[in-house]
């Protein structure tokens, strides 16, 4: 059996005992080598150091500042492509709508990480790998570039609750669960696109350098994933090097039709006047609000422009 790495980030746990149970499970653990990382160029030194002892796989266990640096240096240093090494990313807080798309269902990291050591002892990690592209969106506040699997703007993303929440077992509570969530955010929305629209609320979409659309968003949606967040299912298609683009419209129409697809488990299906479900390989969006990228929040710089493309494609593990 290979090695396993973990790049973790102490400081993603500061407000529990998380930390502690974490290294705990690796100190019980075998063929395992562990890297905490603090600073931006730390991460180079441990990925380096994996690629040295060729790794069979890298477990990311941090928040966004983690995730995000991880996939930069891998792409703008070239890092891992050579080994094509398959990351696991655990749910670590802000991150968790990303690894509940990877099929994360313990809501606590160091259980999620017991879980995976045990599957890798058993040799069934190297059946659940699967690739997807990342996004590349520039034009950042204070960072200039992220790179992510998820963006998501609109009214939707002042819905703090939606990106924050624990991960869950999957089963019937689950997705009672879901129904009531999504029923109570259609509701609030619904009766929220009934008043004024705030200009500064309004949003400029190029999509794939085609005319410009502007207008008043429910919900903006960029993602290469399967599936976007309290798991309804894209449902679409997606060609290699694009990912998918679904917008709605802030109208009451346009979110109650969009709320039916959410109940029915998948976006597909799009068919109606203020909804559109396409493929993108880049776009161009000019907003002032806070948006959403795999589960963190951040803003546009003082231009407003952000500009989303589709990069390299890297592996993962699916977790269940």
């Amino acid at each position: 059996m290979g090695i396993i790495a973990i790049l973790s980030s102490p400081s993603s746990f500061t407000e529990s005992d998380e930390m502690e149970k974490i290294r705990a499970v690796i100190a019980a653990g075998s063929g395992i080598i562990h890297y905490e990382v603090e600073k931006h160029k730390d991460i180079a030194e441990a990925l380096n150091r994996f690629l040295q002892v060729e790794v069979d796989a890298i477990v990311i266990l941090g928040d966004r500042a983690l995730t995000s640096a991880t996939f930069e240096h891998i792409v703008e240093k070239k890092l891992l492509k050579e080994a094509d090494t398959p990351l696991a990313i655990l749910p670590a807080g802000d991150n968790n709508i990303v690894a509940e798309n990877f099929g994360a269902v313990q809501p606590e990291p160091h259980k999620a990480l017991k879980e995976l050591l045990e599957n890798h002892q058993q040799g069934i990690l190297k059946d659940r790998i699967i690739e997807y592209p990342l996004i590349k969106l520039e034009g950042v506040r204070g960072v200039g570039y992220l790179y992510g699997l998820l963006f998501c703007a609109g009214e939707v993303v002042k819905k703090k609750t939606l990106f924050l929440r624990k991960i869950s077992k999957k089963g019937l509570w689950h997705h009672i669960r879901n129904w009531l969530d999504i029923i109570l955010l259609i509701q609030s929305a619904y009766r929220g696109a009934m008043g004024t629209h705030r200009l500064d609320d309004a949003m400029r979409i190029n999509r794939n350098q085609r005319g410009a659309v502007v207008g008043h968003f429910f919900m903006l949606l960029i993602t290469t994933l399967d599936k976007a967040f309290w798991g309804v299912s894209i449902g679409q298609t997606r060609r290699e090097g694009k990912a998918h683009f679904i917008s709605v419209e802030n109208t009451r129409t346009a979110i109650l039709e969009t709320g039916k697809l959410m109940l029915r488990g998948k976006y597909d299906g799009i068919d109606h006047a203020g909804n559109i479900i396409a493929e993108i390989q880049h776009a161009r969006i000019i907003l002032r609000t806070p948006f959403i990228l795999d589960g963190s929040y951040f803003e546009a710089d003082e231009k407003g422009e952000l500009f989303v493309t589709i990069t390299d494609s890297l592996k993962f593990i699916k977790l269940s």
